[in-house]
């Protein structure tokens, strides 16, 4: 893994083996002149397709709070059948650290309730189960209320299905991209992208992907050339 641009000391933009980019989190990560290769004993957290927008938060939160907001945004992946916003560690941090200064300043503020949320019982319970989290390890006492506001925010992050079909281009592109660099380093050759021949093969490597998505059988006489 390579780190190619710092967010701080503990926290940089990488490339890993494959090229994609990711966050990274681990101690003196960001420390240091860009590019430089990065130990992955010291990684402690990876973050993919993370919005730009939110980089400058990563900046700011409460590192415990962003692990915190993590495992919470794993457990829900894991429990609920839709797809959620890859962004949701970050969105889940920026909610949970607001309600936690909100607790500790006694601020009252109006939140959704239980009964607001009878269709979601699920993201409720994971609501509960970050607030007796917080209380565990950062010793705040949270009003019950606040279990609807972090459901709220799980719920919110879920995939529509526009924003789904520009994930799969984007995935889609990057595989394409990947199976070039392969062609090239492996046959020692030079592909044009701007040529027709290129345009077919594209073509033909996009229907094998969709094909491979929807785990349908290739129906041709030259299945053992495949």
């Amino acid at each position: 893994m390579r780190a190619i641009q710092r967010i701080n000391h503990n926290a940089a933009i990488c490339e890993d083996g494959a090229g994609r980019q990711l966050i990274a989190l681990g101690r003196g990560i960001g420390f240091g002149d860009m590019p430089h290769e990065v130990d992955l004993d010291v990684v402690t957290r990876t973050f993919y397709s993370i919005d730009s927008k939110y980089l400058a938060f990563i900046d700011e939160v409460d590192p415990e709070v962003l692990e915190f907001s993590a495992q919470l945004a794993d457990i829900a992946t894991g429990q609920l059948s839709y797809e959620l916003s890859p962004n949701l560690p970050i969105t889940l941090a920026d909610h949970i650290q607001f309600a936690i200064k909100r607790a500790r300043e006694h601020m009252v503020v109006s939140l959704p309730l239980k009964r607001d949320l009878e269709q979601h019982p699920i993201e409720y319970r994971l609501g509960e189960l970050a607030v007796r989290g917080i209380k565990k390890i950062f010793a705040v006492r949270m009003p019950q209320s606040e279990a609807a506001g972090i459901a709220m925010s799980i719920i919110n992050a879920a995939i529509k299905p526009s924003e789904r079909r520009v994930l799969a281009e984007q995935h889609e592109e990057h595989l394409l991209d990947m199976t070039v660099a392969i062609i090239q380093e492996e046959l020692g050759v030079t592909v044009d992208l701007s040529s027709f021949a290129f345009t077919r093969f594209a073509t033909h490597v996009r229907y094998l992907l969709d094909r491979v998505a929807k785990k349908e059988p290739i129906d041709t006489e030259n299945s053992g050339l495949y």
